[in-house]
């Protein structure tokens, strides 16, 4: 059994230089991957055209039926983590949705759409509980 990961993204220069290369738990591993997931559109990676999200359909996009897209969003999420992260079992999503105003350099504001989402599971190999939370605006696209 794997105990230790290489991080995401991988640090080629260490690797060709022979030296050390570092290496992440299996948390935070589990953490880079959903992150991951969440920043691929689908059909960016052409080796695996499921891997992603539907967040990207939905930048720069007028919601106008705010439960719907809630929905639809947690489902895009919960079954691409499924999919794609098969070192958690048990996962539960949970999505919030608010409209907020930002500062722009070129204008005094700018509504965005921030999404705030929780993933919580269970890692199977470890049996340990894990909770992952990424903080997304739409419109365009940015996280911090």
């Amino acid at each position: 059994m794997f105990t230790s990961f290489l991080n995401i993204p991988v640090n080629f220069k260490d690797i060709k230089q022979k030296g050390e290369v570092p290496r992440i738990s299996v948390n935070n591993s589990i953490h880079n991957m959903i992150h991951l997931i969440v920043t691929t559109t689908f059909g960016e990676m052409r080796h695996e055209p499921s891997f992603g999200c539907d967040l990207w359909k939905f930048d720069f996009e007028n919601i106008y039926n705010l439960p719907s897209f809630k929905e639809e969003l947690k489902k895009s999420l919960r079954n691409s983590i499924l999919n794609n992260e098969k070192r958690l079992v048990s996962i539960n999503v949970d999505l919030q949705v608010e409209q907020i105003e930002v500062p722009t350099k070129v204008s005094n504001k700018r509504i965005k759409i921030r999404i705030i989402f929780s993933v919580s599971g269970i890692i199977e190999k470890t049996n340990e509980l894990f909770t992952h939370q990424d903080k997304f605006y739409i419109g365009p696209l940015s996280y911090s």
